[in-house]
Parts: C-alpha cells; sequence; structure tokens
C-alpha cells in the first residue's frame, strides 16, 4: 500500500504560481542597453517561441512537481510482521493417564473431550504465549509457550492416552509448568491443569508443587474431571482427589472447577478466558520503504532537460 509520510508538503505545489502572481516584475535598466544585432536577435527569438513554445517551461514545472511529491515521501507500506511483543504466559497441563481414556461423555472419550475443548481455548488467546504439558506416571514438555498457536493445537491432536505412562502424577506436572514459566514476566505466570485422577506417582507431592508455584507467582487453576472419589477410592489411587485440587489452587491463588461433562468444560474454558483476560497485545510493525529517491532522480533528470531547452533556445 503507498502512503505519505508528509503529505502536508503538496502545498508547495502552487508556490511557482504564487511566485508569477505576487513577485513584482523587473525594474527596467536605468540606461538603455545598445545590441548592434537587434534585429537579428529578435529573428532568434521567434524562431525559437515557434519550435519550442515554452518547452523549457513545462519541464521546469513537471520536474517542480516532482520535487514535491519526492517531499512529501512516498512509501511502500507492507502487511504487519514478526510476533506481538506482549502478551500473558500460559501452559496447559493435560492428563493422559489410562484413567482418561476410560471415561466416556455424550459419546466421547475424555481424552477426546479434552482435545475438542482445549483447541478451542488456544485458540482464542491470541496475543499470549500458550504452551502444552503432558502428564501421566512422568510430565513433559508437548510445546514451549509459544505465539505460535497454532502449532501448539497441533500438538493437543498429537496427545493420546498412555504417551506419558499410565499413572497420574500431578505434583511433577505442576512443577514442571513451574519451571517453564520461571523465565517469563511475573504477573503473567498461569498454569491451568486437568485431571480426572489423583496423584499416584511422581517424585513431588501436589501440595509441595503448590507452594514452590506460589514461590515464584504461578497461578495454578485446576480443573478437574468427573465425579470426585471416595475417601476409599482415593487411598486405592483411584477417582478425582477434589479437596486435593482445591488446596492447589488456593495455594496458589487460582481457582478450583469441576467438570462433569462436554459443555461443562467448555464452560470452564470460558470462565477462565474471564479470569485471565488475554492481555494488550500493541500493534506489530508494518514494513516501510522509501520510495522519494525515484520522483527525485527523475525531477534531476527533467531539470538538466529544461536547462538543456533553454540553452538552445539562447544559442544563435
Amino acid at each position: 500500500m503507498l502512503e505519505l509520510a508528509w503529505p502536508f508538503a503538496a502545498l508547495a505545489l502552487v508556490l511557482p504560481w504564487l511566485a508569477a502572481r505576487l513577485a513584482p516584475p523587473a525594474a527596467p535598466l536605468a540606461a538603455p542597453l545598445t545590441v548592434p544585432f537587434l534585429r537579428e536577435a529578435r529573428g532568434w527569438q521567434r524562431d525559437a517561441g515557434r519550435a519550442r513554445p515554452r518547452a523549457w517551461l513545462v519541464l521546469a514545472l513537471a520536474a517542480w512537481a516532482l520535487l514535491v511529491v519526492a517531499a512529501c515521501r512516498p512509501q511502500w507500506v507492507g502487511e504487519p510482521g514478526g510476533a506481538p511483543a506482549s502478551g500473558r504466559s500460559l501452559l496447559l497441563a493435560l492428563d493422559v493417564s489410562a484413567s482418561m481414556g476410560d471415561a466416556a461423555y455424550g459419546g466421547e472419550t475424555g481424552i477426546e473431550i479434552l482435545r475438542r475443548t482445549a483447541r478451542a481455548f488456544i485458540a482464542s488467546r491470541a496475543g499470549d504465549r500458550v504452551g502444552l504439558i503432558v502428564f501421566g506416571s512422568r510430565a513433559h514438555v508437548q510445546a514451549p509457550p509459544s505465539f505460535d498457536l497454532r502449532a501448539v493445537a497441533e500438538m493437543v491432536d498429537e496427545t493420546f492416552i498412555g504417551l506419558a505412562g499410565e499413572g497420574t502424577a500431578l505434583g511433577d506436572a505442576i512443577a514442571l509448568g513451574v519451571a517453564r514459566l520461571r523465565a517469563t514476566p511475573r504477573a503473567e505466570r498461569v498454569l491451568i491443569l486437568l485431571t480426572d485422577g489423583s496423584s499416584t506417582e511422581g517424585a513431588m507431592a501436589p501440595a509441595d508443587a503448590a507452594r514452590l508455584a506460589r514461590h515464584h507467582g504461578v497461578r495454578v487453576h485446576a480443573v478437574g474431571i468427573g465425579a470426585p472419589g471416595t475417601a476409599q477410592s482415593l487411598r486405592r489411587g483411584e477417582g478425582l482427589d477434589e479437596a486435593g485440587l482445591r488446596g492447589v489452587a488456593a495455594t496458589t491463588g487460582g481457582r478450583f472447577y469441576r467438570a462433569d461433562d462436554a459443555r461443562a468444560l467448555e464452560r470452564i474454558y470460558a470462565a477462565l478466558g474471564r479470569q485471565e483476560p488475554t492481555a494488550f497485545a500493541p500493534p506489530r510493525p508494518r514494513p516501510r520503504a522509501e520510495l522519494y529517491a525515484w520522483p527525485l532522480g527523475l525531477a534531476l533528470l527533467l531539470a538538466l532537460a529544461a536547462l538543456a531547452a533553454t540553452a538552445r533556445g539562447a544559442r544563435p
């Protein structure tokens, strides 16, 4: 797209006309000028006028117009490039343990619901850095925090049950999220933990990982999927540990949500979007190419042509 950086310079186009209208005429000479070849000089002037009727004037005015165009600084402005310079740093930690494959909600398995809703949530986070952690018996980073939301969503599609083992290492997943978010601004560190079970494996207990997250300023929002487990089932490592997840969220300044079905999980993602609104993304820079050299060069050529026309007209 063509733009003028200094459009008001175009007002200079009328300067030649103003000079011709307002400048006083030249004062006559005090004494007459004696020209021995006056008759011949008048003949040269008539011949020059017939051959080139003010050609030098047309060239000079065109050169002036091009100089004014160059003074307006024409620029070619390209499309915005690069990534936004700011945004919230947000990690999704998805449970891909064996229990997520066993759960079914309205014809979809737990992992299918998790993928679909996570993709929609990631797509709504334009301007944020979003990353992905998957965990089972172990926890690992599937996608580091990135502005490339499409790539992160594709990594969600590549998750599957058993990718990180059959157990559930909740504490390790939280600790890994804290380690990856430590390099980002403190006020923008958010971890969203989604699980349907209780911690059965891992080197760090969820309560200890929550205290670590609080120390490093990471807010953990915990989302429990399914019905909470009983005291007896939790001792066997089965069922949703709602009390433990509530404790993690409360310790870190986050919130706990529980989803009984796919629609509830979608509503939770919407609530998380309001709880953690996307940070303002400043306008991305647009590449600009200066074009003033082209009209400036053409103006120089026309000025030389006007001088040449004047010289030929004055030649006997």
